[in-house]
């Protein structure tokens, strides 16, 4: 009876074992490496529209990386253009969600080399390289922030069962809105003087729930044209939207 006893109990700690290994294992999107259901939504809006210094570059190369390492497992970045929407919302550069790394998983429940080598070759290569084409200038003559913070607030961070995600919203720029309608290059306007007008609530959008990360890349007249006004106006602008900015970053140089 012992040994009947002994042995029972092991099948159930190995049933137990396999259950909770099972369990926990998520089916991947083979392209993405997104679950059904992602633990957590980032989205990255780059508008790079001059060049940057050599200070500049490594700064922001540095703080792509941070962000690329701070995605939890199972948790998703998407990382999209400032640009201008007409007809159609923008579309991503680049989705992908972290699939975990060996550190997540031991032998007697996985193969931590898979794991890695699936992050390596799945994750982090391919954003590293979505990274390095965004950090060239565009170019562009026009800079439509806030219709592309509205486009990615609809498309992503709204979308119907993510209220209780953690989502977060970083948008790398020089914040200088400018397009025929709103532009801040022209004449910075007084924060709820702008928030109270026609042009702003054309333009908002529903942040509610999303925390913000504003990285401010500083031009070469950043005296005349990112005064401290500008960084105010920003929050104020999330602000009305329902977000909340947790961080206001000023990339280097």
């Amino acid at each position: 009876m012992i040994k009947i006893a002994a042995v029972i109990a092991i099948v159930l700690v190995v049933g137990a074992i396999y259950f909770t290994v099972a369990s926990s294992r998520r089916s991947l999107d083979a392209e993405t490496l997104c679950p059904t259901t992602a633990d957590s939504v980032t989205v990255l809006l780059v508008d790079v529209t001059d060049p940057m210094n050599t200070a500049q570059r490594q700064d922001f190369a540095n703080q792509l990386t941070k962000l690329k390492n701070s995605i939890p497992r199972y948790g998703k970045l998407i990382v999209a253009k400032v640009d201008a929407t007409g007809d159609k919302l923008l579309a991503p550069v680049i989705t992908r969600c972290n699939p975990g790394t060996a550190e997540d998983v031991s032998s007697a429940t996985g193969d931590p080399a898979a794991v890695q080598k699936q992050w390596e070759e799945g994750f982090d290569a391919p954003l590293t390289q979505a990274f390095e084409r965004l950090s060239a200038a565009s170019g562009a003559e026009q800079s439509p922030i806030l219709e592309s913070i509205q486009s990615v607030a609809l498309t992503e961070l709204q979308r119907p069962g993510l209220e209780k995600t953690p989502r977060r919203l970083i948008v790398a720029s020089d914040l200088l809105q400018n397009t025929g309608d709103v532009s801040f290059y022209r004449n910075l306007p007084e924060p709820r003087a702008f928030t109270e007008s026609p042009g702003f609530r054309r333009l908002r959008t529903d942040l509610r729930g999303v925390e913000v990360e504003l990285w401010m890349l500083e031009r070469s007249d950043a005296a005349s044209t990112q005064p401290r006004a500008l960084a105010d106006l920003w929050e104020r602008i999330i602000d009305a939207d329902g977000g909340e900015v947790r961080r206001i970053y000023n990339v280097s140089g």
